[in-house]
Order: C-alpha cells, then sequence, then structure tokens
C-alpha cells in the first residue's frame, strides 16, 4: 500500500502555484529532491493530467527521475485551477479543485497506481465526497475509504 498525503482546503491560484507548494511540502518530508517542480510543469505542459470527470480532477505527476519514496499527495483547494485537459487540444480546459498527485520512483508501479486512480475516479465517489469534506480528517477518511 502507497502511503498518501494530504493537503486540505489550499488556496491555489494556478497551477505552478500548486506545483511549487507541493514540490516544497514533497521536498520537506523526504519524498522528492526540488527538481521534481520543473519535471512535473514540462510534463504537464507535454501531457496535460486534467480529467473531464463531472466533477473534474486532476492527476499531476511524472517520471520518478526525482523521487526519493512513493506517495499520493491528495490535495482539495478552495477553488477551481485551470489544467489542459489529458488528450485534450490546447484550448481544452478543466477547472478541478480535487487533485491527486503521483509521486512514484518505479514505472510499473506508476502504470498500475495510474490506472487504479483513474478507475476510482471514474466510480464518481472519490472526488465528490472529497469536495464534501469539511476537514483534513473527513478528506482523510475518504481517501482511505475510496482509494
Amino acid at each position: 500500500m502507497i502511503k498518501k498525503e494530504f493537503l486540505f482546503n489550499t488556496d491555489f491560484k494556478t497551477k505552478e502555484e500548486l506545483f511549487k507548494t507541493a514540490t516544497n511540502y514533497l521536498v520537506a518530508n523526504g519524498y522528492v529532491s526540488p527538481e521534481f517542480e520543473a519535471a512535473l510543469n514540462t510534463r504537464e505542459k507535454d501531457f496535460p493530467t486534467g480529467l473531464p470527470t463531472v466533477p473534474p480532477v486532476a492527476i499531476p505527476h511524472t517520471d520518478g527521475t526525482f523521487v526519493k519514496n512513493d506517495t499520493i499527495l491528495c490535495i482539495v483547494n478552495q477553488h477551481e485551477v485551470a489544467f489542459n485537459e489529458m488528450g485534450g487540444d490546447e484550448e481544452d480546459i478543466v477547472l478541478p479543485k480535487v487533485f491527486f498527485m503521483l509521486v512514484l520512483g518505479e514505472g510499473a508501479t506508476h502504470l498500475a497506481q495510474l490506472q487504479n486512480l483513474i478507475e476510482k475516479i471514474q466510480g464518481g465517489e472519490l472526488v465528490e465526497k472529497s469536495l464534501a469534506a469539511k476537514s483534513l480528517e473527513e478528506f482523510e477518511t475518504v481517501v482511505n475509504t475510496h482509494l
């Protein structure tokens, strides 16, 4: 089981701000090296991770080069943050408030976790109940129950 970390009720306005704060958190907790932020930005530009689900969600990730320890960083933000749609055109934007950042060093684990996460997101309850959570503890319970 991959350890999950949580940021709740954050105040990000842009994906760059989200990536910077998330990377700082992950560096401080021994999960990644500082280069992770630039890798996330590059990967997101080339291969967007916004999913047009209802409600929308984004699953930012990059290869494991800068990962020291595996985790999934689960985030509920106060505001929608514009992300380009996965597999969409440049003008296809989704506006999620929920993010699941995959921080995984091993390629096979990464692919398996990505597939599992997308399945759980498509099920609907994970994102809806994450948005409905009123506290960090409630958000952690939702994620640990549904992911």
